[in-house]
């Protein structure tokens, strides 16, 4: 995401970053990867599941994970350990100025990519249209 801040920030999105960690864990991200966008803790989940992201053992565990990390560590990624839920999945969620869904992605599997061209499109659509894509995963 954070690839992309000029065209989100050049179409007027605000970047917020959740997370199922601790408080704590969510300051340590912020200083190493959020840049200047603020990251909220939300250890109940409440926001992933107002936001219908998955959770369970079988959506981590998905065989895509495989390729998903192989993926990760041939751009030279490499994870340092588990904060927050490990069974969470994420996404992305955007929202129009008006709080109207833009984009929603739900990640299906550990690791699956974000697409950044549709939340880029999403955050530079015009107010007052309606609701983008909805994307549960690939």
């Amino acid at each position: 995401m954070r690839r992309r801040d000029d065209e989100l920030t050049a179409a007027g999105a605000k970047l917020v970053f959740v997370g199922t960690g601790s408080p704590l864990m969510a300051a340590a991200f912020a200083r190493e990867h959020a840049g200047p966008h603020p990251v909220l803790s939300d250890a109940a989940r409440r926001t992933f599941a107002a936001a219908g992201m998955r959770r369970s053992l079988w959506a981590t565990l998905h065989w895509r994970l495989l390729k998903n990390l192989w993926r990760a560590l041939r751009a030279g990624f490499r994870q340092s350990g588990v904060q927050g839920d490990a069974w969470q999945q994420g996404g992305v969620v955007v929202l129009g100025p008006d709080g109207r869904q833009r984009h929603r992605q739900v990640d299906r599997a550990g690791g699956d990519p974000l697409d950044l061209d549709a939340v880029v499109a999403a955050a530079r659509y015009p107010a007052g249209h309606g609701a983008g894509a909805d994307v549960a995963g690939r």
